[in-house]
């Protein structure tokens, strides 16, 4: 990973993020909002979340968007992945008065970001859009490794678990999750939710080779919530416990009551789904 800076202070964009963006600015036009669709390796970083000193995917954005337009922007993103979770579609929005076009920002935005950090899309939204309120689900895939040999390759972006799982076991425990319910047992320790109900909408376990990818679909989810169920999953495929039992560690409603938290480089966030589905806002002129 190449850290650009963590701190707010940085450069102006360079020549090659200006040409990428069409040019340099001619000038400026009132604030727009910007939705971008971004992807990132979170192996070194401490998360999603500006910290102040620490490398974070925030800090990044908002680091490249300063150099690039000079202005210093708060990029308000839909989920708050932590430390060493990883995600496909990461949605964040920012406000700024620059008359970049869209596709532009996106591009230029590439050039001034580390390697583990892109920007997929960027597209024009309603000023009044935020990403965490639009959202109305989210997709998470959770990746465990399941030979007896560990891999060098996948070592950041899954768990390795030597012991043959019995996925049949954990689908069966899988479905316990499904529905509104409360969650208690599955929060970490130090969440901030004023209340621990949440709907899943879904929940798979599947075999693909050497893997075992569990994923979850719910409307919203708790600090480490997905972790807790992919460690609960794991111990029922090794037959540490029934897949019936799962029912009562979520009626427990206390944390101690469920196994260990996943490790976090298993976690990819995959989607989050808006409702209505998001188009880009149609302009004229510069903006």
């Amino acid at each position: 990973m190449t850290v650009l800076s963590t701190g707010r202070g940085g450069g102006g964009g360079g020549e090659g993020a200006e040409r990428l963006a069409g040019g340099t600015e001619q000038g400026r036009s009132g604030p727009r909002k910007v939705l971008l669709t971004v992807e990132y390796d979170g192996t070194g970083y401490a998360g999603w979340q500006f910290q102040p000193n620490r490398p974070t995917v925030q800090g990044m954005l908002e680091l490249a968007v300063r150099r690039l337009t000079g202005e210093r922007v708060r990029v308000a993103g839909a989920s708050r992945t932590d430390a060493g979770v990883h995600a496909e579609d990461q949605a964040a929005c920012f406000t700024t008065a620059s008359t970049i076009p869209a596709d532009g920002i996106a591009a230029a935005l590439n050039a001034l970001l580390p390697g583990d950090i892109a920007v997929k899309r960027a597209v024009d939204v309603a000023p009044d859009f935020d990403p965490r309120r639009a959202a109305r689900s989210k997709r998470y895939v959770y990746r465990v490794l399941n030979r007896p040999v560990r891999s060098p390759l996948w070592r950041s972006r899954s768990w390795f678990v030597p012991h043959e799982l019995d996925v049949e076991a954990m689908t069966a425990a899988a479905t316990h999750f499904v529905g509104e319910k409360d969650f208690s047992s599955f929060r970490a320790a130090d969440s901030d939710a004023v209340h621990s109900v949440r709907r899943i909408i879904s929940v798979s376990v599947r075999r693909c080779g050497d893997f075992v990818d569990i994923e979850v679909h719910g409307t919203a989810f708790l600090r480490h919530m997905v972790r807790i169920m992919a460690g609960t999953l794991v111990w029922v495929g090794k037959g540490k416990l029934a897949a019936d039992d799962v029912a009562a560690v979520i009626e427990a409603r206390r944390r101690s009551a469920a196994p260990a938290t996943a490790p976090p480089q298993g976690l990819v966030l995959k989607k989050i789904e808006f409702q209505p589905p998001v188009l880009p806002l149609h302009t004229t002129g510069d903006a």
